[in-house]
C-alpha cells in the first residue's frame, strides 16, 4: 500500500501543473532525486465517529493499470523536470531584443502615461492592426491588448477602446459572451461598452455552429444593443485567398428582422457586405427586390463601402423581361438606346440597379462574381471614387475600357487582383480615362479551383503587346504591379521606359512596386535586370541622408559641442558625470563611425535574383561575377580572339549607364522592382523553409567520436 499510495501522490502533484504552462525560472527543472522515490511511513488514522452520510461523488484510487492508460501525465513531468528552457528562434531575435542606445543619456524617461486618452488610442489601434479574421496574428494582437489594458490604470481605458472598437470573435462563445456584457447593468460596467463599439466583423462560422451549451446565435439582439454601430460584415472563408469552395453548415442571417432592428434604433451603416451562399435562394425579383427595398430604407442612407461576395451568371445581373411586356424590358438595358422615361416606368430589380438606389456609395468591391460581364460595369454609379474586383474571371481590358469612359472621371483608386482573363491592355488609356487616380494595384497571381489540378493559368494570349505603351496619371501616388507573367521583354521595356519618360509628371509618386516573369535566358536576363533597376532607381528612388549621429540625447549633443571646443556650452555639474572623460569618449566613438549602405525592404528570400543595390552609390557598376567568367570562358576558347569586337559589344551594353537621366523625380520611399523568371505558385518554397531553426534533438552524438561496442534493443 505504501507504492501505491506514494505513486498516487505524485501523480495528484502533477496533474496540479497545467500542461499549457511554461517553465519561468530555473527552479522548474530540477532533476528528481532519490528522496522523491523513498516509501512514505504508514501512519495509522483513527477512524473518525460515524457522521451522516453525504452525497458526493467519490474517486477511485488510482491504479498501477490506471496509471498506464494515461501516459500523458509522465511525458509532462519528463519535459518539465529533465528537459532544458527553450532557446530562443534566431540570434536575430536575441539581438534585437538588446538593442539599446548606446550613447550617454540624460536618464529622462518620457511620461507615456501622461499622454491624452485620444492619442493613446490610436496608438494602440495602430499598433495592434489589424484585429478581423482575415490575418492569422488577430489572436496575438487581442492578446497584446489585453496584457496592455493590465499595464497600468492610464493605459486601461484606451488600450480596451482599440479592442471594443472592433472586437474579435474567435470562437462560438465570443458573441454570447459580448452580449452578455453589453446587458450587464450600467452600474456594474468599469466602461460602458455599447457605445464603444463601432465595427462588428464576425466569421460566418462563429454563426453557423451553436457554442456548447448554448442555444443558436441571434444577432438582432446584439444588434439592438449597438447603438454606434457603424460597419458590420459576415465574412466567409470561400472569399478569401485561395477562393476555393469550403464546406460548412449553411446559415443564413435574417435580412428583413436585421433591418428592422436596426431601423428601430435608428443605426446608420457605413459599411455592409452581401454574401449570395447567406442569402436564402429565391427567385431573381425576389432578391433584388429585397436588397433595393434595403438600399432605399434609412439605414443604407449613408452606406459608402459595399462589398459584393459570390454573385454568378446564374444569378442574372439584370432579369429577362417577362413574356408579354411587347419589348419594353428589351429596349431598358440598351444603353445606346435606353429611354429614360420608359426606365423610370418599367426598371425591373437587378444588382446594378440595386446599386444605384444608394445615394452616398463611393466604394464598391466585387470578389468571386462571375455576374461582371458585358456592360454591367456601365451601369454602376458614376461617381465610384474606389474599385475593387478580385477574382472575377470574365473581366477584360475592354470592359475596363468601356467603364473608365463612363465612371473612370471620379475614380481614385483601382484594386484588381487574381482576374484570369484581365490583362494590362486597359493601362494604354489610364491617363485621359482616369485622371485623378492615385492608388493602382495589379495582382496578376491566380489560384487554382481545385486542389487535385492546377489550374491556375492566365486566360489571356499575352500580358502587354509590344505596340501598347501605358500612360500614368499625373495625380499617381501608389503603383504596384506584381507577378506580371506572359509577355515578352520589349513589352517589360516599354512598360519601364514609360515610367522613365513620365517622370516629370508623377511628382506625386511615392511607391513604386514592380514584379516582372520574363522567361528569357539567364545572361540575357542578367543585363535586363541590371539595367531597369538601376535606371528606375536612379530616376525615383529618395536619397536618405543618415542623421547625424550626435543626436541621440541632449547630453550626447552637449558633449559633442563640448568636444568640438565651442564656447556656448552650457554647465554639464548638474548631470553628475565626469564630463571631459565622456567627451573624449564620444570623441573616440565618432571618428570611427561607418556609414552603412541602404538595404531594401523587400523580402529577397522569395525570388531567386534578389535586389541590386544601385551602381551609383557604390561608384562601380554592378557586373553579374557568372557573366565576367562566361565572358572570360568563351574568349580563351575561341579560336581567333578579337579584343576590340569586344571593347565594342561592351560599350554598346553599357552605353546607358553613361548616359545620364533628362529629369531625376527622387521622391520615393519605396522602389522595388524584381524580374525574375519564376513561375509563381500558391505555396512558393524558398531556402528558408529547408533550414532547422533549432538544433536537432540528439546533443550528446558527436562525429568521428568512439563508441562502446554494446548495443542495446529499445
Amino acid at each position: 500500500m505504501a507504492g501505491l499510495k506514494r505513486r498516487s501522490t505524485r501523480q495528484a502533484a502533477v496533474r496540479k501543473r497545467s500542461i499549457y504552462a511554461e517553465p519561468d525560472t530555473d527552479d522548474d527543472f530540477e532533476v528528481d532525486s532519490e528522496a522523491d522515490y523513498e516509501p512514505e511511513p504508514d501512519v495509522e488514522e483513527t477512524a473518525p465517529p460515524p457522521k451522516k452520510r453525504k452525497v458526493t461523488t467519490r474517486h477511485k484510487p488510482q491504479t498501477r493499470s490506471r496509471a498506464k492508460s494515461k501516459p500523458a501525465n509522465k511525458t509532462v513531468r519528463s519535459v518539465f523536470k529533465i528537459g532544458k528552457p527553450r532557446k530562443a528562434n534566431s540570434s536575430k531575435d536575441v539581438a534585437a531584443s538588446k538593442k539599446e542606445f548606446a550613447g550617454p543619456s540624460d536618464h529622462r524617461i518620457p511620461k507615456w502615461a501622461s499622454l491624452p486618452v485620444d492619442i493613446l488610442r490610436d496608438i494602440f489601434i495602430f499598433a495592434s492592426y489589424p484585429l478581423h479574421e482575415g490575418t492569422t496574428e488577430s489572436g496575438n494582437n487581442v492578446s497584446w491588448l489585453i496584457k496592455s489594458a493590465l499595464t497600468c490604470r492610464a493605459f486601461a481605458l484606451p488600450a480596451l477602446e482599440a479592442y471594443y472598437q472592433s472586437p474579435a470573435m474567435l470562437t462560438s462563445l465570443h458573441p454570447h459572451h459580448l452580449l452578455d456584457l453589453l446587458r450587464m447593468p450600467k452600474d456594474k460596467r468599469w466602461v460602458d461598452y455599447s457605445v464603444k463599439i463601432k465595427t462588428l466583423s464576425i466569421d460566418v462560422r462563429r454563426l453557423a455552429y451553436v457554442a456548447h451549451n448554448k442555444p443558436s446565435f441571434d444577432l438582432c439582439p446584439l444588434v439592438a444593443e449597438l447603438p454606434q454601430l457603424q460597419h458590420m460584415e459576415i465574412l466567409h472563408p470561400m472569399y478569401l485567398p485561395p477562393y476555393r469552395p469550403f464546406k460548412i453548415q449553411r446559415w443564413t442571417f435574417p435580412a428583413t428582422e436585421l433591418f428592422q432592428t436596426m431601423e428601430r434604433h435608428d443605426i446608420r451603416l457605413k459599411s455592409w457586405r452581401w454574401s449570395r451562399d447567406m442569402i436564402p435562394k429565391n427567385a431573381f425579383l425576389d432578391l433584388y427586390g429585397m436588397m433595393t427595398t434595403a438600399h432605399q430604407s434609412k439605414v443604407f442612407s449613408r452606406l459608402d463601402r459595399l462589398v459584393v461576395c459570390g454573385f454568378n451568371y446564374e444569378d442574372s445581373s439584370e432579369p429577362k423581361a417577362p413574356e408579354g411586356s411587347d419589348g419594353i424590358y428589351c429596349k431598358l438595358y440598351d444603353l445606346d438606346n435606353a429611354n429614360p422615361a420608359t426606365e423610370a416606368i418599367a426598371t425591373p430589380p437587378g444588382l446594378a440597379t440595386s446599386i444605384q438606389k444608394l445615394p452616398a456609395i463611393q466604394d464598391l468591391t466585387f470578389i468571386s462574381c462571375d455576374i461582371i460581364m458585358e456592360k454591367f460595369l456601365q451601369r454602376l454609379p458614376q461617381n465610384l471614387q474606389r474599385l475593387e474586383l478580385s477574382n472575377c474571371l470574365e473581366i477584360t481590358s475592354d470592359m475596363m475600357r468601356a467603364f473608365f469612359n463612363t465612371s473612370g472621371a471620379q475614380l481614385k483608386e483601382l484594386v484588381l487582383n487574381h482576374n484570369a482573363a484581365l490583362n494590362l491592355s486597359f493601362l494604354q488609356a489610364l491617363k485621359v480615362s482616369c485622371p485623378r487616380l492615385e492608388v493602382l494595384k495589379v495582382d496578376l497571381h491566380y489560384y487554382s479551383e481545385r486542389f487535385t489540378i492546377n489550374d491556375a493559368t492566365a486566360l489571356y494570349d499575352e500580358l502587354l503587346p509590344e505596340d501598347e505603351v501605358p500612360t500614368w496619371p499625373s495625380t499617381l501616388r501608389h503603383l504596384e504591379i506584381v507577378h506580371a507573367q506572359k509577355w515578352s521583354p520589349e513589352s517589360a521595356q516599354n512598360l519601364f521606359r514609360s515610367l522613365i519618360d513620365s517622370a516629370p509628371e508623377l511628382l506625386d509618386l511615392r511607391s513604386l512596386v514592380l514584379q516582372a516573369h520574363i522567361n528569357i535566358p539567364w545572361r540575357d536576363r542578367v543585363g535586363f535586370r541590371d539595367q531597369w533597376i538601376e535606371r528606375l532607381r536612379r530616376v525615383y528612388l529618395r536619397r536618405e541622408i543618415e542623421p547625424a549621429k550626435n543626436l541621440g540625447s541632449i547630453r550626447q549633443y552637449k558633449l559633442w559641442k563640448q568636444a568640438q571646443g565651442l564656447d556656448n556650452v552650457e554647465s554639464m555639474d548638474e548631470l553628475g558625470h565626469d564630463n571631459q572623460a565622456d567627451a573624449a569618449r564620444i570623441t573616440r566613438t565618432m571618428s570611427h563611425v561607418q556609414v552603412s549602405t541602404h538595404k531594401s525592404s523587400g523580402d529577397t528570400e522569395a525570388y531567386s535574383d534578389s535586389d541590386v543595390p544601385p551602381a551609383a552609390a557604390h561608384g562601380q557598376p554592378r557586373r553579374s561575377k557568372r557573366v565576367a567568367e562566361t565572358q572570360v570562358s568563351q574568349a580563351s576558347k575561341s579560336n581567333s580572339p578579337s579584343p576590340e569586337s569586344d571593347e565594342e559589344s561592351e560599350s554598346e551594353e553599357e552605353e546607358w549607364r553613361k548616359q545620364p537621366e533628362k529629369f531625376i523625380q527622387g521622391l520615393c520611399q519605396l522602389v522595388d522592382i524584381r524580374i525574375d523568371n519564376q513561375r509563381p505558385r500558391e505555396n512558393q518554397w524558398t531556402e528558408g523553409d529547408f533550414l532547422d531553426s533549432e538544433v536537432s534533438g540528439d546533443e550528446d552524438w558527436q562525429e568521428g567520436a568512439e563508441f562502446e561496442e554494446e548495443t542495446y534493443a529499445w
